[in-house]
Parts: C-alpha cells; structure tokens; sequence
C-alpha cells in the first residue's frame, strides 16, 4: 500500500512516515502544496493523508483538484484547524476523514485501515487466497497451516499482491507500492518472486519457497548477503534473521580507547561532577533500556558515553533509527538540550562484511548511522548544529571480542560521547558549520 503524507512540519512528517513505514506501508512525504498536488495527482497511491496548512498552495485547494481528479481516493485530512467550519468545509468538499492536532498515531493507523476497508481494496486483518493466509496484525503467513518466514520487504509484497488478487499487476506497480520507488530498475527479481508466489505449490515445497524468495531479494540488494551459505533446495524455511542473528547480550568489557585522552586542566574536577550528575540522571531516566542491554552508560577520559546498542536503536544493515526507539532518544535529549556539553557522534560495527544496495562497507554503515542521529538532533530537536559532530569508525575499536556472537552484538553501537571541557562559547563570530575548537580557560 503506498499513501502520500502531504505535511509542511518536517518533524511531524518524518515521526508519520516512520510509523507508517513500520507498518510495511510504502510513504512519500511532500511539505510543497504544489508539489504534492502533482504527486498525488500523477502518482498512483492508494491513500493521502493531507494537512491543510501547506505553503505555495493550501489543502483545501489540493482537496477540491483531487475530487476532480481522482474521485475515488481515499483523502485524509490531518490538521491543526479543529474549528467545526473547518471540518465541515473539508467533508463536504470530499474529505473521507477529518482528524485535528495534537492525534494519536493508534488512532490514525485505524482510521486508515478503516478507509481502506471502504475503498476498492480489502483491508481486513488477516488476507485469504486458497490455503495461503497472511495476518496482517501478526505479521504471519502460512500455507496449508505451516509457518511461512518472511522479511519485512518479502511480506510487504505478498501483501500487495494478496491484496490485489484477480487484479492486472504490472512491474512497475510492485516497484511503485513495495520500494517506494517510480522507475523500473531493469531486474527479472520481482518475476522470480511473482513466478513462485502464484504457482501451484504443494506441502511439500514450502520450505523451498520461503528459501528462494529470500534469495530472490538478496539478488536484488534488499537485505545484505549472509556469509554463511545455504542450501536453496532446504526443505524448511530458514529465515536470514536466524543466520545473522543480533543476540541481546551483557556488555561485560570496558570500552577501551575510543576516544583520546584530554589534557589535564583543574576544571576537570568540576566537569566530572557535572558529568556524574548527568550520569546519574540519565540511569534513572533509561532505567528500563539499561535493563534490557539496549543502552549503557559509561565514562572515558573524554568524559560520558551513550552506547546505543543496534539491537535497540537499528536494523541490521540500516541507518535508519527505529520508530520504536524515538520514546528513549527522546528522554535522552531531554537531559541533554540544556547542558553546555558538544556531542561527538561515533558509530561502530563488528567484523562481519556488509554490502548491500546502500552501503558498501562498515565504514558506510558506521557514518550513515552517525550522521542520520545528527540529522535528527537538529531536524527534530533543533539542537545547534555546532554542538556536534560525527564520525564513523566501522569495526576498528571494538569494546568486546568479535569472536562470538555476543562480543559482535556488543559491537555494533552507536556512542554519544558528551564531551568534557568543551562547554559552548557564550558567543560565536564564526559561520562555519564545524564545531569551533574549545577556548583556552583563563588563568
């Protein structure tokens, strides 16, 4: 399912596209009026969820050209405007719903599945062709009663083409509502998966159908590769997940030399104190993420670290933060909007190769993850931009063995590292984006 979020508040896309996208929907975001009438009017997208405050051209005026146009869409309006003119305004103009600001993200989900369920296509929880069943609300399909395993990717497509059973689906279309994307990557990858997906399959092979969808969309770059090999011919279904398992487990060595040493200066008395403090708060603050192993807390030379483990904050193989880890960032920044401290963004990984369709290596994957932290600090947080800075070290300092699974979980982090002795200036002449070097104290 693809939905267009035309919404001018980057933030608030950004947090909708995201829960959005962890429900396996296909979303694009405009924050132009006129840039998204155009999508909306070229594009083929099965829902728009519309703000009405929209620069170059208002919502309304985008409502009344999509009723012209395509009269049939299901048109969600999303605003601040919670005056009962409003609301009438917009429902008589064609608007299949109407939901104000402030709104809860549950409830925005269910009026979409709602208005999918009176739409052309079916939106009930749990999609049925022949013996094959997918649970929409589980995230579970079986074939004749025996558990298929799937990839978010490789279930957002069977999704799609379940929900459009007896229905013409091109190519073009899957590319469109699976990847998001509006071209034709040339790849027979989609025909493979289609082929299998649609033919008669018996109990017997549907270990080997599980096996070769997945290798169907490593081809295409959608997951990295494992290293380990396996046998497309297995009679179970073995998913990826269990071959590159992320194990949770306890950080048991010190973190070691990832940051320099900093020179010795009298302040440093006062800067641990603060730090300790700090310290302090942020334990109580993410106690039950600490529990878990999904955040821990330590001190270097250069002053506090917030490792965030991957196995709470990152896909494997992604950048991208997850949405169920936004409440415990965001009680991070929290603490640390109003220190005076400059944040150094580190990321790290294990010895394990990666290249898939985005990232080549380890130092890729380590950057991206460093700087899409950083963008989000300012973009959604509005930190100062001078504050920080980002670097990504791939698998080149550790904090445990990478001999085991464990250490390599442990591994795969990204540090906050609060800065001591690098208070902010009480002003800047420079306009440079890079942090300044840290003045001298007076004697």
């Amino acid at each position: 399912m693809r939905i267009l979020v035309a919404e001018d508040d980057p933030a608030l896309g950004s947090f909708v596209r995201k829960g959005l996208e962890a429900e396996h929907y296909a979303v694009d975001v405009s924050a132009d009026g006129e840039q998204a009438r155009a999508m909306a009017g070229e594009l083929d997208f099965d829902l728009v969820v519309l703000d009405l405050n929209l620069p170059r051209l208002d919502g309304v005026s985008i409502l009344r050209f999509l009723r012209t146009r395509k009269p049939s869409m299901p048109i969600l309006v999303l605003t601040g405007r919670t005056r009962v003119e409003d609301r009438v305004q917009c429902l008589d103009l064609g608007a299949d719903d109407y939901l104000g600001k402030p709104f809860s993200f549950t409830e925005l989900s269910a009026r979409i599945r709602a208005l999918m369920r009176r739409s052309h296509l079916p939106a009930e929880s749990v999609l049925t062709v022949d013996d094959l069943k997918l649970d929409r609300v589980e995230r579970r399909v079986e074939r004749a009663g025996r558990r298929i395993e799937l990839t978010s990717k490789e279930f957002a497509l069977l999704e799609y083409l379940m929900r459009n059973a007896g229905r013409r689906i091109t190519r073009a279309m899957i590319i469109e509502h699976v990847w998001n994307l509006s071209f034709d990557t040339c790849t027979n990858v989609v025909d493979v998966y289609v082929n299998y997906s649609t033919s008669q399959v018996d109990k017997r092979k549907v270990g080997q159908l599980a096996m070769a969808i997945q290798v169907a969309f490593q081809k295409l770059g959608v997951f990295p590769a494992s290293t380990t090999q396996v046998p497309v011919d297995s009679r179970e279904p073995m998913p990826f997940s269990a071959v590159q398992a992320v194990e949770n487990a306890q950080r048991r060595a010190p973190l070691g030399r990832i940051v320099s040493p900093s020179a010795s200066d009298p302040s440093n008395t006062e800067d641990d104190g603060d730090l300790t403090a700090l310290q302090r708060e942020l334990q109580q603050t993410l106690a039950r993420e600490i529990t878990r192993h999904e955040i821990a807390l330590r001190t270097v030379p250069d002053g506090l670290v917030i490792s965030l483990e991957e196995v709470g904050f990152f896909d494997s193989g992604s950048a991208g933060i997850k949405v169920t880890s936004m409440p415990a960032l965001s009680r991070i920044v929290s603490l640390l909007v109003p220190q005076p401290y400059r944040l150094r963004i580190e990321g790290h990984t294990d010895n394990v190769p990666i290249h898939n369709s985005r990232f080549a290596s380890n130092w890729e994957l380590s950057t991206g993850r460093a700087t899409e932290l950083v963008r989000v600090l300012i973009t959604q947080y509005q930190f100062a931009p001078e504050r920080l800075s980002a670097a990504g070290f791939a698998e080149y300092y550790p904090v445990a063995s990478n001999t085991t699974a464990a250490g390599r979980a442990q591994n795969r982090r990204l540090d906050i590292v609060i800065l001591r002795k690098l208070a902010l200036p009480q002003s800047s002449s420079s306009g440079q984006g890079r942090p300044m070097e840290p003045s001298p104290n007076p004697s």
